[in-house]
């Protein structure tokens, strides 16, 4: 039998200026048939069964190019035109690539990688930062100092920041997948385990109505009625010698005359069951914080499946300045090993989405070469050799920690966290609060933390103090015990939940500052925290409470028309809660896990026992409180916000268990408080049955795209009812009830002044219905709206 020859040519394709590999790039040899793409690295590696002659090299937006190549490994460097898709009037018929677009629409279910009942793979992922130094290096604009010269020889020779990892991936349909990580990598770091978040930078596939982007909408091109909303130009046919596997190159971008949040890029369809080969997808309008490009290579395995191989994920800081250059962070994804028979169990892939093994940190350099296919360059080597020594030095894996613990409020400081919520508060019946809170850290012990506070309130004049004790029972903090004590303010009539936590920047937190009416509270409290099944967290515990009101109130204990006022009181209360966040998922280390939100609503329900005599209380009742959140994304409209929150209490008890109305209104052009009434005062209201819903539906930019002014407009809707029995027992204290309902609107426009990490804007609100005022003036209410872009 006689075998033809075969000869192999290589290389890698690149930009002339910039030097970036160009990722599919077409490569024809010989004008022939014969040829391929390059990878997402811009490489390239080709069999042909004759001598090649040339090869053609041809690129969306690049010069084409024909070379004789003269030896097995060709590097090309092609030259940018310089001009972006226009749109172009078609001379005769309809859009070529319109026929394209709605096959591959019709064949998505079939090609989508979601759809496919199971799989597994081993992937090799890599992400480094550096900086994009175009600008020191162009001869525009002011000549470079010494820094800056500095900066361009340093990210020259090597990156900012690298990590490696090799994860093995398990997938059941539909969407339950985890990546067990056997090993990592990281310059300067030993804890890897914030950094696997850029995980979630992009999706999986690219056949969704919706693309998700670091967490922000997209309307997929390859989506039903794209026609009308996108532009779609056939750039190149490139020819395969297998029948029937041509492949087509679109470009797309959203019509000037639709305003959505749209992409633009390249899609390459295979007419191979119409499946996406390749895409480039970036969003259509630049981003003043963040700029976000992707890229995914498929291939058709098994004659079954087309399934993304390889992923890139490039992001570009543009609120950040680094000398004239921005941060950016290039993550890569290769995929092998892909086995589609492998029948899963639901109990192997739960809510975990990233396992990190014990030993992933100690891989030795045969384990890596074996998994990265190639050896690290040059400059990859020196950033590990650099970085690592800087890491040792500096304690780069501590501060990365001390960020980590800034996002929860609390600050390492060697063997001690410092509280960051207890260095200062304001309310308007507290007036400014400062303190200090220390606890120990994970350095001292992992299983026990223990630490106490100390703050004065200038307003009310008095000392608030506490101290705590937790221990961690299981490992990954899934069962907690908290045993502590406080002499601290409470909102009087205020619902609060097992698993609340004042995080820094909250915005739900802004409805303090109106709050005027308190009770100093001498709290004893012992809570068991742990998981139940997959999505459920529950809370359990004892509490003992001494309340006195910091206004004037006396509650009517008598009986049988003899009046016994009293206003300080003693509960004794068995607490137990739940926290429901179906499809929750996490990312696990060895001691913690953080979790990555859910898509779906999320509930608490909590129960609350009075019980007269049980720790020295005095009044029976029972309480129970539900609230619940809904984020949800509509297309072309924009982001809804929708929370509901419920109480009810069966006996009438002092109205520090009551519930008030949740207001937030204030003297003054202040700040918005979200998940609460803008037009109502704190303690206007007093109930016993309670029921509220509040919606807030952001458009984001569909409104106005100027460019120059971008507010995200906003309504605003808050509607509630309640009900209070036995009114007469609440003394001195001036309230109403809310049997007749209560309602508010109003708009908001968003960041109308926008810095790199936050924006301000303005809200107004209408007070209506049965409680609004006789002089239309005195129901609005406005409002400056505060928001963080992290």
């Amino acid at each position: 039998m006689l075998h033809a020859q075969e000869y192999r040519i290589s290389g890698r394709v690149s930009d002339s200026a910039t030097a970036e590999p160009l990722a599919f790039v077409n490569i024809v040899i010989n004008d022939g048939r014969q040829g391929g793409v390059t990878d997402i690295d811009g490489r390239y590696s080709l069999v042909s069964h004759e001598p090649v002659r040339s090869l053609r090299f041809s690129y969306v937006g690049y010069r084409p190019l024909l070379l004789k190549p003269v030896k097995e490994t060709v590097q090309v460097k092609l030259v940018s035109l310089g001009f972006e898709l226009s749109e172009v009037l078609i001379a005769a018929g309809e859009n070529p690539a319109h026929r394209i677009i709605r096959n591959t629409v019709a064949n998505r279910k079939i090609n989508d990688p979601e759809n496919i009942p199971y799989y597994t793979y081993t992937s090799y992922d890599k992400m480094y930062f550096t900086a994009d130094a175009d600008s020191l290096r162009s001869g525009d604009g002011p000549e470079a100092d010494s820094s800056e010269i500095r900066m361009l020889r340093f990210i020259e020779r090597q990156h900012l920041f690298l990590m490696e990892s090799v994860a093995e991936h398990q997938y059941i349909a539909p969407g339950r997948s985890k990546d067990r990580v056997i090993a990592t990598r990281i310059s300067g770091l030993k804890d890897p385990l914030f950094v696997f978040l850029i995980s979630s930078m992009q999706s999986n596939s690219f056949y969704g109505e919706l693309i998700d982007i670091a967490g922000s909408n997209y309307i997929n091109p390859v989506s039903r009625g794209s026609e009308q909303r996108y532009f779609f130009s056939l750039q190149d046919t490139i020819y395969s010698e297998t029948p029937g596997d041509t492949t087509f190159v679109i470009a797309y971008k959203p019509r000037p005359d639709r305003n959505f949040d749209g992409l633009k890029g390249l899609l390459y369809i295979s007419n191979n069951g119409w499946a996406i080969r390749n895409v480039i997808a970036e969003p259509a309008r630049p981003d003043e914080k963040m700029g976000i490009r992707i890229r995914q290579m498929y291939e058709f395995l098994d004659g079954r499946y087309w399934f993304p191989v390889q992923l890139e994920t490039e992001i570009t800081f543009n609120n950040l300045n680094m000398n004239r250059s921005r941060p950016v962070g290039i993550g890569k994804s290769y995929r092998r090993d892909i086995v589609f028979d492998t029948v899963l169990s639901r109990r192997e892939v739960g809510n975990i989405a990233v396992e990190l093994t014990p030993d992933a940190a100690g891989r030795d350099e045969t384990f890596w070469f074996y998994h990265r296919g190639d050896s690290l360059s040059l400059k990859e080597r020196y950033t590990y050799q650099t970085i690592d020594s800087i890491g040792r030095v500096h304690r780069l894996d501590q501060k990365a920690k001390g960020f980590a613990a800034l996002v929860s409020g609390r600050l390492p400081l060697g063997w001690v966290e410092l509280d960051l919520n207890r260095l200062s508060r304001y309310s308007k019946y507290e007036g400014f609060y400062t303190g200090i809170g220390l606890y120990t850290g994970n350095r001292l012990s992992r299983i026990v933390q223990a630490g106490g506070y100390w703050g004065y309130g200038f307003g009310d004049q008095q000392a608030k103090y506490g101290g705590e004790l937790s221990f961690r029972l299981q490992r990954h903090g899934n069962m907690m015990l908290n045993l502590s004590y406080t002499n601290d303010l409470d909102e009087s009539a205020g619902t609060t939940f097992f698993d609340d936590n004042n995080q820094p920047l909250n915005a739900l937190n802004y409805r303090r500052f109106y709050i005027d009416r308190m009770e100093l509270t001498e709290r004893y409290r012992a809570m068991l925290d742990f998981r139940l099944l997959r999505y459920i967290r529950m809370g359990a515990g004892i509490v003992r409470e001494y309340k006195r009101p910091g206004f004037g109130y006396a509650f009517d204990r008598g009986t049988d028309g003899i009046g016994v006022l009293t206003s300080d009181h003693t509960y004794g209360k068995i607490i137990t809660g739940l926290r429901f966040a179906w499809g929750e998922k996490f990312i696990r280390d060895k001691d913690s896990q953080i979790s990555l939100g859910t898509t779906y609503p999320i509930l608490w329900l909590q129960y609350t026992a009075g019980r007269e005599g049980f720790l020295g209380g005095q009044f029976d009742f029972n309480r129970l409180d539900l609230r619940l959140k809904w984020t949800f994304y509509t297309p072309y409209i924009g982001n809804t916000v929708v929370w509901l929150a419920a109480s009810y209490i069966d006996q009438a008890v002092p109205c520090s268990e009551m519930v008030n109305g949740r207001g937030s209104s204030g003297n003054g052009f202040s700040l918005f408080s979200p998940v609460s009434f803008s037009t109502m005062k704190p303690g206007e209201f007093l109930n016993d049955r309670f029921g509220a819903v509040f919606i807030t539906h952001n458009f984001g930019k569909l409104l106005f795209r100027s460019g120059y002014f971008e507010p995200e407009p906003a309504l605003i809707f808050n509607a509630g009812i309640g009900s209070l029995d036995h009114p007469e027992k609440h003394r001195y204290a001036q309230f109403r009830t809310m049997e007749k309902g209560y309602a508010e609107a109003g708009f908001a426009l968003n960041n109308i002044i926008k810095s790199s990490f936050s924006g301000i804007g303005i809200a107004v609100l209408y007070r209506g219905g049965a409680y609004s005022y006789d002089r239309p003036g005195k129901n609005i209410m406005g409002r400056l709206t505060l928001n963080y872009s992290f």
